[in-house]
C-alpha cells in the first residue's frame, strides 16, 4: 500500500512504516516456511505479524500527531484491535 497525502511529511512517514511492515511480514513468512510451515511455527508467525501491524499503527499515529493530520483515532482503534490495549 502506498499512500498519497497532501502533507508530504506524513505521506513519507506512513509509506516508510508500510515498507518496514512489509519487510517484517516477509521475514515472518520466510521463517514460517523455513520451519516447515506447520502448527509448531504458527504461534511465532502470528506473533510476528501482530508486532509488524502494531509497529505500523504506532508509527502512523505518531505521524498523525506530529504532522497535525486528522484520523489518528482510526489508527488507535486498529492498534487496540490488535493489541487489546489503548495506547
Amino acid at each position: 500500500m502506498i499512500i498519497d497525502h497532501p502533507n508530504k511529511q506524513h505521506q513519507t512517514s506512513v509509506n516508510l512504516a508500510e515498507s518496514a511492515k512489509q519487510v517484517a511480514l516477509d521475514a515472518a513468512r520466510k521463517t514460517f516456511l523455513a520451519g516447515g510451515g506447520g502448527p509448531g511455527q504458527q504461534a511465532a508467525y502470528d506473533a510476528a505479524t501482530k508486532l509488524a501491524d502494531a509497529a505500523f499503527y504506532r508509527a502512523t499515529i505518531a505521524s498523525c500527531v506530529a504532522n497535525g493530520v486528522p484520523g489518528e483515532a482510526t489508527f488507535r482503534q486498529s492498534l487496540h484491535d490488535i493489541t487489546g490495549t489503548w495506547q
